[in-house]
């Protein structure tokens, strides 16, 4: 394989060897890959230059962004590349065969011929973290426009959070309801409330409202502040009452912008709503867009405080204790599955501190208790045989 380099599209082709598409054809996938030029930036130093090196003491979280039906990656990758660079992200972008991809309700080729793009997913992410040391699934999130809005959310269960934008499902996934979701999953979802092909009441097959675009349908009609508030309360344990979604963290009277947000919960659910930007197709979904940076800035956000960092979104940094280091502070102190944490180069250092001194002092006693048995020997061997009655 080439060499790769930070701050280049790198464009990467794969086969599934064990790919179970009807057609052959469809076990050939792609996807671009973006390094952000942090990693290089270390190696300054190195003969490599900037070239990539594949092993890095360091940590980024990686965002998977997700195009839109008749689409390509080069569209999600011009919105976000410079975004991800900025804000230290590795940025994946997938793409869709024949521009489309299988998220349950949406659209084209791939949900005609039920390709497993959950599986394509999940494919990319463990190769990924398998040649990179500084990439981690558990660290993984994914924005996704319109058809990509939906497969984010139907994919949900291999992310630590997601962005779905003018794409939306009702109801929680399965896999997910099945999946570990004690510590919540973030959700940053955004809605044009004049979109004319994904309605902000939902698709459906319900004839008095409003249809969505290239047969979107589901067999009922959910509102995406219901779709919001069922996220925050099923998924992030925000509690329901008054206050859901009740809090504004974002207001452009002048766009017709309006962001609510339920942030005291298991993780962060904000939901914003667009007056006046329709699908955010025209002209371009990076000129229509305006959040783009907000959507990674989330992203880096929750990546800071998963072991208590502190963002700071002007910066774009995150400041670490003392006994955790990395540009979001991931290094030294790993999350396991079970949610517990791997102790850090400072707590080993006192353990093995610890233990030396264990082990000395153990040895300290044996001594004394060899030195003391010997004394009673010396006194036992004072003592002539002929001097003892024996009965």
């Amino acid at each position: 394989m080439a060499a790769l380099e930070c701050d280049k599209l790198i464009q990467r082709d794969i086969t599934f060897s064990d790919c179970k598409e009807t057609n052959s054809d469809d076990c050939n996938r792609s996807y671009i890959l973006y390094i952000p030029t942090i990693i290089c930036n270390e190696q300054n130093n190195s003969p490599t230059g900037n070239r990539l090196p594949t092993t890095l003491p360091t940590t980024l979280p990686s965002v998977f962004a997700i195009h839109c039906f008749g689409c390509s990656a080069m569209t999600m990758y011009t919105s976000f590349a410079q975004h991800a660079n900025e804000h230290n992200l590795v940025l994946v972008a997938p793409e869709g065969i024949k521009n489309s991809w299988n998220a349950r309700h949406c659209c084209g080729y791939a949900l005609d011929n039920q390709l497993d793009d959950v599986g394509f997913l999940s494919h990319i992410q463990s190769a990924l973290s398998n040649e990179f040391t500084f990439i981690n699934p558990q660290f993984t999130y994914a924005t996704g426009w319109s058809n990509g809005g939906f497969m984010v959310m139907h994919a949900s269960e291999l992310f630590r959070g997601i962005a779905p934008i003018s794409g939306f499902i009702a109801g929680i996934e399965s896999e997910l309801k099945s999946g570990d979701i004690s510590g919540g999953k973030p959700l940053f979802i955004h809605q044009g409330m004049d979109d004319p092909f994904v309605r902000p009441t939902g698709c459906c097959h319900d004839p008095t409202l409003p249809k969505c675009c290239c047969n979107i349908a589901a067999d009922t009609c959910t509102d995406v502040m219901d779709v919001a508030r069922n996220w925050a309360v099923e998924v992030n344990e925000c509690k329901n009452d008054k206050t859901l979604l009740n809090e504004t963290s974002y207001t452009d009277t002048d766009e017709g912008i309006r962001c609510l947000t339920s942030s005291n919960c298991n993780a962060n659910t904000t939901i914003c709503t667009y007056e006046r930007s329709g699908h955010f197709n025209r002209p371009s979904f990076d000129r229509a867009f305006p959040m783009a940076n907000e959507v990674v800035n989330f992203f880096a956000r929750d990546a800071c405080e998963v072991n208590d960092g502190r963002w700071n979104s002007v910066d774009k940094t995150c400041s670490c204790a003392t006994e955790i280091s990395g540009p979001f502070c991931l290094d030294n102190v790993a999350t396991r599955d079970n949610g517990s944490r791997m102790p850090s180069i400072s707590q080993v250092f006192v353990t093995i501190i610890g233990l030396i001194a264990l082990v000395l002092v153990t040895y300290s006693i044996k001594q004394l208790s060899r030195h003391a048995k010997n004394r009673r020997s010396d006194k036992y061997a004072k003592v002539p045989y002929t001097d003892i009655e024996i009965n």
